[in-house]
């Protein structure tokens, strides 16, 4: 099995997709998206397109955050979670519906983790002044679950569980990536479905792997 890493880069390749630093697998080589898209990482490396894609699927931590930080100083701690507890499973399963390149860059900007870490900081020390010691400490708990991307974790295991014979949410997110970028430098981009099944059939294959290596380990 090859597997390649070029100096500098976050992810490594293998044959049967690309794996981040970051943890998050996606089933595409740069291999297949020359071949669909042909011409497009001359004009953005394959480096950029992960980053991009890695910066929506952290969205629905961070945008999970700040808008459990903001209901929780105004409405209080009961409306906040319980806001924050629907939003985030429904926004990270039907993201990839809404990706857009000026919608990336202000995502971009909620990515960076001094913004997220300046407004929780600001609101829980309000709660602490104001004595609302109850909204502190699950504030806490709720930000550290969020930012470390457990509850998210979650909703991917259990979408994987529940749903059978489509594309993973990361892989979602990716292909529409690559379809913004390559209609933004005007590449036309082939086979959209046999892009899928491709992709499809690398998921089939790491999972065969997986399960090979999860019996070997039982015997």
């Amino acid at each position: 099995m090859s597997i390649t890493r070029d100096p500098g880069s976050h992810f490594i390749e293998t044959p049967r997709g690309v794996f981040t630093s970051a943890g998050n697998w996606f089933h595409i080589t740069t291999k297949g998206l020359e071949k669909y898209a042909p011409g497009l990482l001359k004009k953005h490396s394959m480096e950029k397109l992960i980053k991009r894609a890695e910066v929506w699927i952290r969205s629905a931590d961070n945008i999970g955050i700040l808008l459990f930080m903001l209901v929780l100083y105004y409405q209080g701690l009961f409306v906040a979670a319980l806001v924050t507890l629907f939003f985030i499973p429904v926004w990270h399963i039907n993201k990839s519906s809404f990706i857009s390149i000026p919608l990336t860059a202000i995502l971009t900007v909620t990515d960076k983790e001094v913004f997220v870490v300046l407004i929780s900081v600001f609101v829980l020390s309000w709660m602490g002044i104001t004595e609302q010691y109850l909204s502190v400490v699950t504030g806490i708990v709720i930000f550290c679950v969020l930012k470390f991307g457990w509850f998210r974790m979650l909703v991917e295991w259990l979408y994987s569980k529940t749903i059978d014979r489509t594309l993973l949410l990361n892989d979602r997110v990716l292909k529409m990536i690559i379809l913004k970028y390559a209609i933004k430098e005007d590449i036309p981009v082939k086979e959209v479905d046999a892009m899928e099944k491709e992709i499809l059939s690398l998921i089939n294959q790491q999972k065969e792997v997986f399960n090979k290596y999860k019996n070997k380990k039982r015997k």
